[in-house]
């Protein structure tokens, strides 16, 4: 019950208030409304990378072991690195947005202020600051994120243009991926950089053992020729014509490589030494002779197709360069096999002890170097081809899209927030209103308030309630509509009446005469006659014995609730004037109730003291 009463209380309070309610919902919620669409929308796209946290090389042929938590880190770190600095200047560079009017360089409003008042120069910002100014506006609209638990991450960019958004979220993605594999290639390429002082330092050491063999048989062929095999002889001239034979390709591929770069074309032929190559010079000087007798538009055509000729020279040039080198390395490849055979030759032959024992050590240090060579270069070379054939460890597997809705500002959240944030600021102030700021409006209240017990609240009857019972004042609905709410009040105020009488003096024994009840009231026009006639009416419909009496002399005003004339009898008798008229003479009966009504006449022109006073003396 209690519950009811305190739901009763509420939606009293929310109807009595429910003006203010909803002015404050509609105008913050209008106001929401009108700062949320004047609002600038920006849109958000996202593009979506993959990490694959197996790190396994192209070239690797085992499965790499994941460990969950080696793998986490990993994929937070590339959430990180793909907000650096770095990156996102690389994009910046690449987009060109120094020059974009949403990331660019701007001046504030502050600094426009400041410029008009001179108190900041005008001039433009330094290139590291403005910058900076950039990549601070650029960091700011870049959001990378991780994907719950998986190993995707999300590159969102945030731009008043839906196309721009996406193009620079996917530029942050791939600018992200290029530095994963820049970082890749940059270590194996150091790795080989590291790799080549000690390759180059390996091959000299092969040469020069090489040498100090060839050295050895140089010094001692005489002797192995005698010594030896026949067959070390016939090597060791083979060798040598290889050599000489070598040096000479050597020698014609770079002259022909000298005259080129100095466009010595006479020497050129000379080298060259081919049909082709004489064809060649001699149409070059034909036509260097038609130039210098023809006019000015044969010239053009001539200096043309000489121009075609010296290009077909530089191309038979390079024919025959690359003929020398092929020479070259077959050359090598013969020296390296007959070195090996005069090497065995050598070894088998019948030679002093000392000298095999300084042709083992030389033979043993050149397949050591060797060796060692090979390793180096094999290293080297895996390197070169693991620096061109990396692969990236994340890839793009959804690039971004322009969006079709602004992500700011998110009207479907806002305006539904703002307007629960009024509904609960205007209960919130209803609440104050009706407890702090308006007047008394429940029992409970006026209890609290007063710290006096309630009897009764008598409700507010409008104009329309009188004229549908037909009623001349709210008096007469005690008689005209006895179960109305205002007749229910008023007997409810009866009631606290003589429950209070009987609390105090128990069953009253006849005769023992009436009770007076004093109406009163603190401030004029407040109720006092009306709520006096109609708790005197109450009673005599109850069948007690009832006298009402006006007792306001100042301005009395039951007859006109009775539509009875006033009449001045009892004013007249508390001043003692003999006037003959007794008390109940004076009084009148309300017909509808059998109620004995005492009325005062018009506002008396003297003090009202003075008619107890005169009173008193009188009796």
């Amino acid at each position: 019950m209690q519950s009811d009463i305190d739901l009763r209380s509420l939606l009293g309070i929310v109807r009595r208030q429910l003006w203010l309610i909803l002015s404050i919902v509609v105008g913050l919620t209008a106001l929401a409304a009108i700062i949320t669409y004047s609002l600038e929308p920006r849109y958000s796209a996202s593009a979506q990378v993959f990490v694959d946290t197996a790190a396994k090389g192209i070239l690797d042929a085992d499965e790499p072991t994941r460990n969950s938590g080696s793998d986490n880190a990993r994929v937070d770190t590339e959430v990180v690195i793909t907000r650096t600095d770095e990156i996102l200047l690389s994009v910046i560079n690449s987009e060109n947005l120094v020059a974009d009017d949403e990331f660019g360089v701007k001046i504030s409003l502050t600094d426009r202020a400041l410029q008009l008042l001179r108190l900041k120069s005008a001039a433009a910002p330094e290139p590291e600051e403005a910058a900076a100014d950039v990549l601070d506006n650029f960091r700011d609209s870049v959001r990378v994120s991780r994907r719950g638990m998986t190993y995707v991450i999300d590159v969102t960019v945030t731009s008043e243009d839906p196309e721009k958004a996406a193009r620079l979220a996917n530029a942050v993605a791939k600018a992200s991926i290029q530095k994963q594999m820049d970082t890749k290639v940059a270590a194996i390429r150091e790795a080989r950089d590291r790799v080549q002082p000690a390759l180059e330092q390996a091959r000299q050491t092969l040469t020069s053992t090489s040498r100090s063999i060839d050295t050895f048989i140089d010094r001692n062929i005489e002797l192995l020729r005698e010594q030896g095999s026949p067959s070390v002889g016939m090597f060791y001239d083979e060798l040598t014509r290889i050599r000489s034979q070598r040096e000479r390709d050597f020698q014609r591929l770079q002259t022909l490589d000298q005259t080129i770069r100095q466009n010595d074309y006479a020497s050129l032929f000379q080298n060259l030494q081919s049909d082709a190559a004489r064809e060649l010079q001699q149409r070059q000087e034909e036509l260097a002779g038609q130039i210098a007798q023809a006019d000015a538009n044969e010239a053009i055509e001539l200096r043309a197709e000489l121009q075609r000729v010296t290009e077909s020279i530089r191309n038979e040039a390079a024919r025959a360069m690359d003929q020398y080198r092929g020479q070259l390395a077959t050359a090598e490849q013969q020296e390296t096999s007959i070195r090996s055979n005069l090497l065995n030759a050598v070894m088998g032959s019948n030679l002093p002890d000392a000298a095999v024992g300084d042709l083992y050590s030389l033979a043993n240090q050149v397949q050591s170097a060797k060796k060692n060579f090979d390793d180096l270069s094999m290293q080297a070379g895996r390197m070169d081809i693991l620096a061109a054939l990396q692969l990236p460890d994340s890839g793009v597997i959804s690039n971004a899209t322009p969006p079709r809705e602004p992500s700011y500002p998110r009207k479907g959240v806002i305006l539904p927030l703002a307007f629960m944030m009024a509904l609960g600021l205007g209960v919130g102030l209803a609440f104050v209103r009706e407890y702090f700021v308006g007047g008394l409006t429940s029992e409970d209240q006026v209890e609290t308030v007063l710290r006096l017990p309630l009897v009764s609240i008598t409700p507010r009857e409008a104009e329309e309630t009188k004229a549908e019972t037909g009623a001349q004042t709210l008096s007469d609905i005690i008689i005209r509509s006895p179960l109305s709410m205002f007749a229910e009040s008023v007997r409810r105020i009866r009631v606290a009446i003589d429950q209070h009488l009987f609390k105090k003096q128990g069953i009253r024994e006849e005769g023992s005469g009436g009770t007076v009840i004093m109406v009163s009231s603190a401030l004029p026009n407040e109720g006092k006659s009306t709520m006096a006639l109609s708790l005197a009416r109450t009673y005599a419909l109850s069948g007690k014995r009832t006298l009402l009496i006006d007792c306001d002399l100042r301005k009395p005003s039951l007859h006109r609730h009775l539509g009875l004339e006033p009449s001045t009898g009892f004013v007249e008798f508390l001043r003692g004037a003999e006037t003959g008229a007794s008390l109940p003479k004076l009084t009148v009966t309300d017909q509808p109730t059998g109620l004995t009504v005492l009325l005062s006449g018009r506002r008396s022109s003297f003090p009202t003291d003075d008619l107890f006073m005169a009173r008193r003396s009188h009796a």
